[in-house]
């Protein structure tokens, strides 16, 4: 949009993995700035604050909204409640300033992410009060009642019933959106797309090198994400270190936003586990596009057994580079992972039918291959960020236009 000559802002917070939002950060890494432009977008970043004593009283503000929506109560009782409560999910020094400043020069407000309903409120509120459609793109997770939970609040489900277009990123989410009484004419699947051009070319990336850097002396799966239990971090370590107790030698490469709570699991294996996790796992954390590729082209296949994930993004990305890929058969994944055509899926949390599965593809090159090039002629055909920005496009200008 701004290559194109739009104007557009982008508010978000200084957050650099989900536990910031409820306790100081404790990593010595340089903030990113608090405003810059990247590629022709204004970035503004906003200070999280933590209110005494961090972490007790966001969990437990947090934990009191779930547990309002898991109740027997009305929505004209708990709404009122989940209201009030959202005004520290999560704190942020300087929201209303932000929007203040933006909103009045906007032709429409974007909100992506409903699942910190303090700010979906906000956004909300300056978006009627300055007239300015709204267009919101839950992320809505549909996973178990705890998961729903963060998206399903009665005050979140008045916001999407309200705006002018809520964005679904597959059929299964469209369908629970409709299942909240959010107008179908409202509702618009736009799936996520990847750029084909990749930052790493597969035939540049040295192979034998990145494994010599990660010592990695055996087949490799690859997860990409945060390394949260919900996201299946947990059960594809079981899965792994199973494989390789049972002689078949398997490395894994974490990357994304590390978990404590992943570190902790780890801890928990037996002697025997946790020499596997020494010698076999290995957690880089947040790395950039180009180590996230050559992770990608070196591996055997990804595998994200997430029951929290509405579309997964990351899978396009693997198929990119032909790569197999396995998926939980939970949330919106189904929808774009067709399983023994472009992937395998497993039940979450089934850590043996993972196990089975991982050592499926690594015995069956064949089937591997068949997969991953069936994957990457499905991103060509459906999901390129062309595609899905043109159909943004289409989105706002009937918005806008009111049509």
């Amino acid at each position: 949009m701004a290559a194109a000559g739009s104007q557009v802002t982008v508010l978000t917070t200084n957050a650099r993995r989900a536990s910031d939002f409820w306790q100081p950060p404790v990593s010595t890494a340089p903030q990113s700035p608090k405003r810059e432009i990247i590629d022709g977008v204004a970035v503004e970043r906003l200070a999280l604050t933590y209110p005494w004593p961090p972490p007790y009283l966001f969990g437990l503000l947090r934990r009191a909204g779930l547990w309002l929506y898991l109740s027997p109560l009305p929505p004209k009782v708990t709404r009122p409640v989940q209201q009030y409560l959202a005004r520290w999910m999560p704190p942020l020094r300087g929201l209303s300033d932000g929007l203040a400043q933006h909103a009045p020069k906007a032709d429409l407000i974007h909100y992506q992410d409903s699942s910190w309903d303090g700010l979906l409120l906000a956004v909300a509120t300056e978006a009627s009060r300055y007239g300015k459609p709204l267009v919101v793109g839950p992320l809505m997770h549909l996973g178990n009642a705890w998961v729903r939970a963060h998206f399903q609040m009665a005050h979140q489900v008045s916001v999407y019933r309200a705006a002018a277009a809520v964005l679904a990123l597959s059929p299964r989410e469209a369908k629970a959106l409709q299942a909240l009484g959010v107008p179908g004419k409202s509702i618009h699947v736009i799936r996520m797309g990847v750029n084909p051009t990749l930052p790493t070319p597969p035939d540049s990336v040295d192979v034998a090198e990145l494994r010599r850097e990660l010592a990695l002396d055996g087949p490799v799966v690859a997860f990409v994400g945060a390394n949260t239990y919900d996201k299946g971090a947990h059960s594809l370590a079981e899965a792994v270190i199973r494989l390789n107790l049972e002689g078949l030698p398997v490395d894994l490469v974490y990357t994304g936003p590390e978990d404590e709570g992943l570190a902790l699991f780890l801890q928990q294996q037996s002697a025997e586990g946790r020499a596997v996790v020494r010698d076999r796992v290995h957690v880089l954390g947040i790395v950039g596009e180009v180590t996230k590729h050559r992770v990608l082209a070196a591996c055997n296949l990804l595998a994200l057994p997430s029951q929290v994930d509405t579309f997964g993004l990351v899978f396009l990305e693997a198929w990119l580079h032909s790569k197999p890929v396995i998926g939980a058969d939970a949330g919106g994944i189904p929808d774009l992972v067709q399983h023994e055509k472009t992937g395998l899926l497993v039940p979450f949390g089934d850590v043996g039918a993972l196990a089975a599965a991982v050592r499926r593809l690594l015995v069956k090159p064949g089937l591997a291959a068949r997969l991953g090039s069936a994957g990457r002629g499905q991103v060509l055909e459906h999901h390129t960020w062309d595609l899905t920005y043109r159909n943004l496009l289409r989105v706002y200008g009937k918005v806008l236009t009111k049509q």
